[in-house]
């Protein structure tokens, strides 16, 4: 009966104890997470020809590449974003997303799509642009909030 009891007891207790959230594990144990890492990215540009026009409907092309090293010191290089913008009737370019991790390299492809419209130019890729970091992470998954901007000119085909 003493048995019972107890048994009836503890169910009681650990019912009560588990809808105020405590838990069987120790209060000592740091908790297990669940999410994905990641960073907001914002881009944005502007696209110009020699004589500092704005260049509409130009194709442009954001490639960010993640870069890192293992544990036996081999560099590794991983395309984490891809996408692909026209520049509107300012020659400008705008996009937030959310990726992974910060990028360590974003290559900007301008490539010209609608010929002799608006001057065929030739095609102009800048490479090696950095994020830079404009708001901390959570110092969990949120890893902050990064932007990159560019200003190109581009080459026209004579």
């Amino acid at each position: 009966m003493k048995a019972k009891l107890s048994g009836f007891f503890t169910t009681i207790v650990s019912a009560i104890l588990g809808l105020l959230g405590f838990q069987s594990c120790g209060l000592l144990e740091k908790p297990v997470m669940y999410g994905t890492p990641h960073v907001d990215f914002s881009y944005k540009g502007k696209v110009s020809d020699e004589s500092k026009k704005p260049v509409p409907g130009a194709k442009v092309v954001i490639d960010a590449y993640f870069s890192w090293t293992d544990g036996a010191g081999f560099d590794y290089t991983q395309l984490d974003y891809t996408d692909t913008l026209y520049t509107d009737s300012r020659g400008n370019v705008e996009k937030t997303v959310t990726l992974f991790d910060k990028s360590s390299n974003v290559v900007v492809t301008i490539t010209d799509v609608d010929g002799p419209e608006n001057g065929e130019f030739e095609e102009t890729v800048i490479d090696n642009l950095q994020m830079n970091k404009v708001k901390d992470g959570s110092g969990a998954w949120y890893g902050g909030a990064y932007e990159m901007e560019f200003d190109a000119t581009v080459k026209m085909k004579k």
